[in-house]
C-alpha cells in the first residue's frame, strides 16, 4: 500500500484530498480563494520546472555530454525531459488561463490589466510578464526542444540553433519570473 504513495497520481490525489479536508476544516468555501490557490499551485509547478531546467537539467546535460567515460545524457533526453516538458507546458497554460479568469473574477478585467488601467498596473505588469513567459514556453521553447530531443527531424545545424533559441527563451523566462512573482505577491497584499 505504501508503494502506491510514490505514484504521481496518488501524490496528486492525496494532496487534493488533504486540501479539501483543510477547506472544510477551515471553512474556506470562497470560490475566488480556491481559484487563487489553483493559480498559485500551477504557477509553483511552472516556475519550479523552469528553475529545474535552468539550474539542474541543462547544466547536467552539458556535463553528461562532456564526460566521455560517463553514462551520457541519453536517459535524461529520452525519459526525463519529455515528461518534465509536458508538465512545464501544462502548468504554463493552466497558470495563464486561471490568471486571466482571476482578472475577470476580481473585477479588474483582462483589458484593464493589459492596458495598465488605473488600479491595475501592478497585476497588469504581472499579466504581461506571465503571458510573455507562456508564449516563450509554447512557441519558442517547446518547438525547439522537440528538435533537440529528436521528436522532430532536424539537422545538426538546426539542433544547434534550436539549443541556442530554447536556452535564450528559457533564460528570459527565468529573468521575467522574478518580477512576475513580485507582482503576484504585491497585488495580493
Amino acid at each position: 500500500m505504501f508503494n502506491r504513495i510514490n505514484l504521481v497520481q496518488c501524490k496528486i490525489a492525496l494532496g487534493f484530498i488533504a486540501a479539501i479536508i483543510a477547506m472544510f476544516a477551515l471553512d474556506i468555501t470562497n470560490s475566488f480563494t480556491i481559484t487563487v490557490w489553483l493559480h498559485v499551485l500551477a504557477g509553483i509547478v511552472w516556475v519550479g520546472l523552469l528553475y529545474y531546467f535552468n539550474f539542474v537539467q541543462v547544466p547536467g546535460m552539458g556535463q553528461a555530454l562532456a564526460d566521455t567515460d560517463g553514462p551520457g545524457p541519453a536517459a535524461i533526453g529520452k525519459y526525463i525531459a519529455p515528461r518534465a516538458l509536458l508538465w512545464f507546458r501544462m502548468a504554463a497554460a493552466t497558470t495563464l488561463i486561471i490568471g486571466l479568469s482571476l482578472l475577470e473574477q476580481n473585477g479588474i478585467g483582462i483589458v484593464n490589466a493589459f492596458t495598465f488601467a488605473e488600479g491595475a498596473r501592478v497585476i497588469g505588469l504581472g499579466a504581461w510578464l506571465g503571458t510573455i513567459m507562456a508564449f516563450n514556453v509554447w512557441f519558442i521553447i517547446w518547438p525547439n526542444q522537440q528538435k533537440i530531443l529528436g521528436m522532430k527531424e532536424a539537422t545538426a545545424e538546426e539542433i544547434a540553433k534550436a539549443k541556442a533559441n530554447a536556452a535564450l527563451a528559457s533564460s528570459i523566462n527565468v529573468i521575467l519570473s522574478i518580477p512576475m512573482l513580485l507582482t503576484m505577491l504585491a497585488h495580493r497584499f
